[in-house]
């Protein structure tokens, strides 16, 4: 069974909502007829707080396989590329991203926002895109 994780960023939710109400496959056809097994995502994960980070360590130091990494929107690096506008699990989105992505498989970069940035951002805010070249 391959695992996949999905993380967000600075995004607006909207793959996550179209993967929620996707039905041909469904999220259930994913998992039954498919072999994924979602580790975690943030609208469907049953773990909370530092349930989540031990799960993100264990997956970071080959505890646990990670064979899909999903991540929607944008890794934003402000303020002065710290990345500290967005924390989850008392780091950095921008630290958990580089990490997981080193550690999977396969790394997806989902949504307008990831592939393309935006077109206007606040102007301390930089994006980066993750796909093709890292």
């Amino acid at each position: 069974m391959a695992t996949l994780l999905w993380l967000q960023g600075g995004a607006c939710s909207g793959n996550t909502m179209s993967f929620r109400n996707a039905e041909e496959p469904s999220v259930c056809d994913l998992v039954t007829d498919f072999g994924i097994e979602v580790i975690w995502h943030p609208s469907l994960g049953l773990e909370l707080g530092d349930h989540v980070k031990i799960l993100l360590y264990d997956l970071i130091n080959g505890r646990r396989p990670l064979d899909i990494f999903v991540f929607e929107g944008t890794v934003i690096l402000g303020p002065h590329g710290t990345g500290r506008f967005n924390m989850f699990a008392d780091r950095p989105m921008k630290d958990w991203v580089r990490e997981l992505s080193q550690v999977a498989n396969a790394v997806v970069a989902i949504g307008d926002c990831a592939c393309w940035g935006v077109s206007r951002r606040p102007p301390r805010i930089r994006l980066i895109m993750w796909g093709c070249n890292m």
